[in-house]
Formats: structure tokens, C-alpha cells, sequence
């Protein structure tokens, strides 16, 4: 790589530390801040609707940056962030507030798909699962520094100093982005109507099987993130335990993502890494399922063990698909990054209904299921080595 492109993608890292910082500092404690409007089990409607407008943003995405340029577009997304968390700040909460946490979620998955398309300008295939595994490996260090450090907050301030914090980082976080990447605003080069995407991702069958793993991959985020909380706060788990818990569970996140990155550049590929990730996640998934009990050290261990998979997922889907793209394809970028709107959609659409008949612990054994048929798909891959 040139020295521009390293020069370009430590900002890019940078960049994305801030943001998985500021992600995570609202997520995990987002279901409890809508759960009293909507009623507990009515969350997932909140997610649903909120990953049907994040779908319609991502499929018509190419479009956005066709008119604004790729950090334009980045920026954009930036100032919606901000202008949500800052009437965030001064809600309290209310169906208006609900409204304006949906665009906040809406922001925040669109600005890390616009960060996508830049950091792809400046990858290349040989080196991409270690680029890609930096990425994540800086994101879910800020995201492993979130999650304890808000709730603290939650505590002491309540939601608006929550939601201040958020108002100052992604101020901060827009100004360092004005400057890093003010000359990079590229227009796409091509001009593809995104069914041509859904069309070359149907007929490629390596495109198709890895958006199918990423599809369980995000599944399983949208269920954990939302109800894993609930779930542990229904055990008797305290929310200072959860911070603990869900501070730990991260830290493979940080640990394994850059290493197994190396590791399919090198020498094994992604294939063989990724059923051994998925059968990880798999059985530590469903182990949970036996948990009844608030055993701390129990539940640690297994989300601990879940994670570890999921990592694995993550950085090696992000490293075989974009061995098979290039930069020009923003259409393909995006459409991919839709796995997490239609796995949020699906998923509401599971445990609503679900959760009639059974109660919210339930929602572990979808999440097993969707693991399950996302290691199958995993057998079917051609491998990059």
C-alpha cells in the first residue's frame, strides 16, 4: 500500500473507533429507554419500523452518494446524528422522542456504510482482512469501552446526560471527519439501479452464501442487543452487572478480529474460519438457553464464548465479501450492509408473535436456530485459498 492510502486508512480507524464508541453507549441501553412507551414486549415494533427505513435508506443509497460524493454523504449522516441526539437531550420520553430515537438509529447505520464506501477506496483485496479486521478490531475497542461507562452515566445524569454525551461526541466526530476527509469527496463511477445489485448477488453463489451468514450474523445481533438486556434484568441481574457482563463479553471483539483477519490473507482463507466461528457462537447460544438463574460468572462465560464466534463472523464476512468487489461498487456495498436492516425486520416480525405464547427468554432459541442455518451455509462457500 502507498503511504496516502495508510495515511487515509488510519483516519478511517480512527473514525470508526469514535463512532463504535458512541454506537454502543446508546444501544445496550436503548430497549429500557423505550420499553416504558411501548410496553416491553412491543419494543421489537420500534426496531421493526426503524429497520424498514434503514432498509429503503440502504437500497437507494448509491443514489445519495451519486448527488453529494462519498464524504459528503458521510457528512450528512454525521449532522442527522447529532441534530437526533441533541432534541434527544431535551425530550423526556414520549412517542415524539420514540419518533427521533428511530432517526437517531436510522443516522447511525447509514454513517457506517457511508464510512464503508470510503474506507473501500483505499483497500486492496490482498491486505483485505487485515484492513477489515483493524476496522473492527479499533470499533469494538470503543465499543468495549461504551457499555460500563453508560450506564454509570445513565445512573448518575439519567437519558439526558446519556444523550449529551452523544450530542458532544459526534460534534467532535464530525469535525475531526470535515477534516480527514474533505478531499476525498469521489462520486461513484458507475450508474447501476440497485435491482442489478439484488440480480449479481442472486447469480454470484459466493455473493449470495455469505449475505445468508451475514443475514444470521445480524440476526442474531438484533436479537441480543434489544432483548438481552430485558432477559438478564427478568433473571434479577442488576444493571451494574450488565455493565460488567456486557463489558467482558466484548472483549474478543478486540482480541481475535485482526488475528483470524491475518490469518485469512496468509494462509487458510475465510471458509474453514468461519464454521469453526459459527459453531462457537452456535453452542454458546444455545447453552444460554439452559440458564434460569442470575450465575454471573455462568452467563459471563458463555456471552464471552458467543462473542468470540460472532467476532470471528464478522471481520471474515467482511473480508470475503470485499475480496469480491471493488471500490466502484457502492451499490453492492450497500445492498450487503442491508443484511442488518432485514435481520432487524425478520427478527421483530419472529418475536413478535413469539412472545404471546412464550415468554421473552423464547428469543434465545430463534437466535440458535438462525446460528444453525448460518453454519450450514458456511460448508457451501468457496474458499479464497
Amino acid at each position: 500500500m502507498s503511504p496516502h492510502q495508510k495515511k487515509k486508512l488510519r483516519k478511517i480507524n480512527f473514525t470508526i473507533l469514535a463512532l463504535g464508541f458512541l454506537d454502543a453507549f446508546l444501544v445496550f441501553i436503548l430497549s429500557a429507554y423505550i420499553s416504558p412507551i411501548t410496553g416491553e414486549k412491543l419494543v421489537g415494533i420500534f426496531y421493526l419500523m426503524t429497520f424498514i427505513v434503514v432498509f429503503f435508506v440502504l437500497f437507494f443509497f448509491h443514489r445519495i452518494v451519486e448527488k453529494l460524493g462519498q464524504s459528503r454523504t458521510l457528512y450528512f449522516f454525521l449532522g442527522m446524528a447529532i441534530l437526533a441526539s441533541v432534541l434527544l437531550s431535551k425530550l423526556t420520553p414520549s412517542w415524539l422522542a420514540v419518533f427521533v430515537a428511530l432517526l437517531f438509529l436510522v443516522a447511525v447505520n447509514a454513517t457506517y456504510v457511508a464510512l464503508d464506501v470510503l474506507l473501500e477506496n483505499f483497500s486492496e483485496d490482498s491486505f483485505s482482512g487485515r484492513i477489515r479486521g483493524m476496522n473492527l478490531t479499533l470499533m469494538n475497542l470503543g465499543i468495549l469501552l461504551a457499555p460500563l461507562l453508560s450506564v454509570l452515566a445513565l445512573e448518575d445524569y439519567g437519558y439526558a446526560g446519556v444523550f449529551f454525551v452523544l450530542t458532544l461526541g459526534y460534534s467532535l466526530t464530525f469535525l475531526y471527519a470535515l477534516l480527514a476527509f474533505r478531499f476525498d469527496n469521489h462520486p461513484t463511477n458507475q450508474k447501476i439501479e440497485i435491482f442489478h445489485s439484488v440480480r449479481q448477488i442472486w447469480r454470484e453463489k459466493n455473493l449470495r452464501r455469505i449475505y445468508s451468514i451475514s443475514f444470521a450474523m445480524e440476526f442474531f445481533y438484533a436479537l441480543m442487543i434489544v432483548y438481552m438486556p430485558l432477559h438478564l434484568r427478568s433473571l434479577g441481574v442488576s444493571w451494574e452487572q450488565i455493565g460488567v457482563l456486557f463489558t467482558v463479553m466484548l472483549i474478543p471483539f478486540v482480541l481475535v478480529q485482526y488475528p483470524l483477519g491475518l490469518i485469512a490473507d496468509k494462509r487458510y482463507g475465510e471458509k474453514e474460519l468461519l464454521i469453526i466461528s459459527l459453531a462457537i457462537a452456535l453452542v454458546a447460544t444455545a447453552s444460554l438457553t439452559r440458564v434460569t438463574t442470575p450465575d454471573i460468572f455462568l452467563i459471563g462465560t458463555l456471552l464471552f464464548f458467543s462473542r468470540v464466534g460472532i467476532a470471528g463472523v464478522e471481520v471474515l464476512r467482511d473480508s470475503f465479501f470485499y475480496k469480491h468487489i471493488d471500490a466502484d461498487d457502492t451499490d453492492l456495498i450497500a445492498f450487503f450492509r442491508t443484511t442488518r436492516s432485514l435481520a432487524n425486520i425478520s427478527a421483530a416480525l419472529v418475536v413478535l408473535p413469539l412472545f404471546i405464547f412464550f415468554p421473552i427468554a423464547s428469543f434465545l432459541y430463534v437466535t440458535a436456530l438462525m446460528l444453525f442455518l448460518g453454519f450450514m451455509e458456511s460448508w457451501t462457500l468457496e474458499d479464497t485459498k
